[in-house]
């Protein structure tokens, strides 16, 4: 047959496989450190040497042969230069080197910090919560202080104001023929403005103060003379009862127990 002997048409040699060697894994090496590749990639590498038409243990005994060589030349290699490979390797021991203190540096800074939130969640927030406590008693108190000088005020206020319609008032009583409606008018205002300074005394009478004493004794002159215009004009509404009907009722509203002036 003479296609049998056609060298053009076909090529009956076989794969040559590559020669396991340092040369080869050097080349693979620099290879890697090259490519983007993270992983090598062993089916690649089998491929790429025609390794595949190897049988398995020929080839795993290359395999081992060659790396039995290598681990005894570095052997040999470490035992003939220990000085310098020991000096290599005392870079990374050595407690002036830059990484080790660095590691110090994180290392200090971690425990400060640990410290410091120990110290913080066992005993400043205990001293936080007491602080807090102490400060929120002190608004409350001052509250209370703001609350009682507004008493204050609004008692001088009203006891003052009290006094002068009193005064008016009791100067009306005097008048032979008093308008009817401006008595009945000053009688409703003064009531309520008494009773509201006996409440507000009641309010204050815990602080048992000189000051409270002073209004207290204003508001007990106070009442005398309203209770004297009251007599008067009482009095004059007895003895003409169809004149004065207007006050009189004002006078008889005073009689409830929920409009009556405290004394």
């Amino acid at each position: 047959m003479d296609f049998l002997n056609d060298e053009d048409e076909f090529n009956l040699e076989l794969p040559q496989t590559t020669e396991i060697n340092r040369d080869l894994f050097a080349n693979e090496t620099s290879l890697a450190d090259g490519s983007t590749e993270e992983d090598f990639d062993v089916d690649e590498f089998l491929m790429k040497n025609n390794f595949n038409y190897v049988e398995l243990d020929p080839l795993i005994r290359d395999m081992s042969g060659l790396s039995n060589v290598i681990m005894s030349d570095l052997l040999n290699q470490i035992s003939n230069n220990y000085e310098s490979y020991l000096e290599f390797f005392q870079t990374y021991t050595s407690e002036d080197n830059d990484t080790i203190l660095e590691f110090q540096r994180i290392k200090s800074s971690i425990a400060k910090f640990k410290n410091d939130l120990e110290t913080l969640t066992q005993k400043n927030i205990t001293e936080s919560k007491e602080v807090i406590s102490d400060t929120v008693e002190y608004l409350r108190r001052l509250d209370d202080m703001s609350a009682q000088l507004r008493n204050h005020k609004s008692l001088a206020d009203n006891i003052s104001l009290s006094k002068d319609i009193s005064k008016t008032l009791h100067a009306m009583c005097g008048i032979e023929n008093p308008e009817e409606l401006l008595c009945s008018e000053l009688i409703k205002q003064l009531r309520d403005l008494v009773n509201k300074c006996e409440s507000q005394l009641s309010s204050l009478e815990a602080l048992n103060s000189p000051y409270i004493h002073h209004f207290y004794n204003e508001y007990q002159g106070l009442v005398q003379e309203f209770q004297l215009s009251l007599k008067i004009l009482t009095d004059r509404c007895l003895s003409e009862p169809t004149a004065y009907t207007t006050l009189s009722k004002v006078l008889i509203s005073l009689l409830n127990p929920e409009t009556s002036i405290a004394v």
